[in-house]
């Protein structure tokens, strides 16, 4: 953990619970989420808690009332830190600053208030450098896929205590730093972007010619392209077909025959790396999907990417997410693999596939699909050019990916030097020099008395209404069908399983409970499973 024996030595230090006001927001319940009109707010949850920004997109209400009000509206300044999160997220931090001029926050999240001898924006900093160099992480608990902060041990942590003066001088220089990391980092993700969608674009622009989509059967005199039905265009003892249902278990004996998942097709090539083994008797049984050298390879579950099987995978299969195309002598596998992964028939797939949860193709529709042949010779020449358009393309994506990489890791680095690292020290030298000692000491002081004032301050003794968004709410240790179906239909768009388990107040002994319910939800079609990625799962209420 990097503190606090890093702190410069002259500075000072106290707990996070001296340095500031931290609370956690309010529960999401029955209560709040069906309360008066009247008293529905705005408020923040971890989507909204970006790194050093809030993104205020999509504010989901509910129900405060006066005296939850009072309690969770945020002040200009006030800092937001996720409290469930990712492992590697956990205690991301971001700073409100007045917009929207009335906002409130959940319990997923924990707001931090600076002690006036703090700024604000320094705090950042130091929660920032916290969670970039894995301090938050260190000291969270993990439940299912989310580890938790915690407030008890956040408030534990210590805190720096720098002159003000050199607060100041950390946060101008912090910023200039950061403004100079945000626009390179805007600059790479527009060139992986447009680099991204030009490959798409030129196969376009070189196989079709300007011309439209046409139909099978279709003879194009100027483009001198004859459209024929991707089933016509293979060879006649090996139509298309996908692979293996239930490969089993990975044969790592040196005996197994690789297979290929749709997971492994990626930038137009195999990861072999990464692909697993299948029994001899498994793969002999769907011989009728074995690879040869040309083979095109397309995913048809989720993923629509495209592949050319290379002399190195002869005799390897494929799974049931996949289709073999495997084209005839009068078709070039690398001109058929660039029409697959164009923009025109990437679309025309997109518009066929089917289904919530694994969206995916039939054969059918991958057999029907328009395909435009030209004579061998100019396929290739296509082809050719298609390929050193689509390599520099790549290229170029690995490049600017590498710089997000370089820079996000000088993110993380630089915020713990101007925190509390190298930087701090030589800005503390030249701002506040052989006073820094006394000035840190002189803060601390000051914390140390008002955190004692805070805490002596007597309770208030005015009556709670029983229907209190503040109120203590026992995690529960299991949920019903119909409690989630409440939650996503008050919820303000669909839900990853993370943040629904959250909203139900569920102890972790509830994960079992809660997965039952959700696989009884699904089985009664009650409920739509989306997965926009490879990674992410929505789930929200089915019409």
């Amino acid at each position: 953990m990097t503190i606090p024996d890093a702190f410069p030595a002259a500075w000072r230090f106290c707990l996070v619970k001296e340095a500031g006001d931290t609370l956690v927001g309010q529960q999401r319940s029955p209560e709040t989420t069906s309360g008066p009109a009247d008293d529905q707010r705005n408020y923040l949850r971890v989507a909204n808690v970006r790194d050093d920004a809030l993104d205020l997109q999509d504010l989901a209400t509910m129900s405060f009332e006066a005296e939850a009000r009072e309690k969770y509206r945020l002040v200009d300044g006030d800092i937001l830190l996720c409290e469930g999160q990712s492992r590697e997220l956990v205690g991301r931090a971001a700073m409100y600053r007045s917009e929207p001029e009335e906002l409130y926050f959940q319990n997923t999240l924990i707001r931090f208030r600076a002690h006036r001898e703090i700024l604000p924006e320094f705090a950042l900093l130091v929660f920032r450098a916290y969670q970039h160099s894995g301090v938050f992480a260190e000291i969270a608990k993990a439940t299912t896929n989310i580890a938790h902060l915690g407030l008890r041990r956040f408030q534990e942590l210590p805190f720096p205590l720098p002159p003000r003066i050199t607060q100041e001088a950390i946060i101008d220089c912090a910023r200039d730093i950061q403004s100079s990391i945000d626009a390179a980092l805007t600059a790479m993700s527009t060139i992986i972007d447009t680099a991204t969608d030009l490959p798409g674009t030129a196969r376009n622009l070189l196989i079709l010619e300007g011309a439209e989509l046409g139909e099978p059967g279709e003879a194009d005199q100027k483009t001198r392209v004859t459209w024929q039905q991707a089933a016509d265009v293979v060879a006649q003892d090996s139509p298309i077909v996908y692979g293996i249902l239930q490969p089993g278990p990975d044969i790592d004996d040196g005996s197994g025959v690789p297979y290929v998942r749709g997971q492994d097709l990626q930038d137009g090539f195999i990861l072999q790396d990464q692909l697993r083994k299948t029994s001899q008797s498994i793969a002999q049984r769907y011989e009728r999907s074995s690879l040869k050298p040309g083979d095109v390879l397309l995913g048809i579950i989720r993923s629509l990417r495209v592949a050319v099987v290379p002399q190195e995978l002869s005799g390897a299969n494929i799974t049931q997410g996949t289709a073999r195309i495997r084209p005839s002598d009068h078709v070039d596998s690398d001109y058929l693999a660039h029409w697959l992964s164009s923009s025109a028939a990437q679309g025309w797939f997109r518009s066929r596939l089917r289904g919530i949860d694994m969206p995916g193709l039939n054969l059918r529709d991958v057999r029907q699909l328009p395909v435009p042949v030209r004579d061998l010779s100019t396929q290739r020449q296509i082809a050719e050019a298609l390929n050193e358009v689509t390599s520099a393309h790549q290229s170029v994506i690995r490049d600017a990916k590498s710089a997000v990489d370089r820079l996000q890791g000088l993110e993380r680095e630089f915020t713990a030097s101007c925190a509390f690292g190298e930087m701090a020290r030589w800005i503390t030298q030249r701002t506040a020099g052989d006073e820094s000692e006394s000035l840190s000491s002189l803060i601390l002081t000051q914390v140390k008395e008002a955190a004692s004032k805070q805490r002596k301050k007597p309770a208030s003794r005015s009556p709670r209404s029983t229907k209190n968004g503040s109120k203590r709410i026992s995690l529960k240790s299991s949920t019903t069908p119909e409690e989630i179906l409440a939650v996503l239909q008050e919820a303000s768009g669909p839900l990853n399983p993370e943040h629904l388990f959250r909203q139900l107040s569920l102890a972790d002994s509830a994960v079992d409970s809660f997965y039952a319910a959700l696989r009884e939800l699904k089985q009664l079609r009650q409920l739509e499973i989306a997965r926009p990625n490879d990674t992410d799962v929505k789930i929200s209420v089915a019409e």
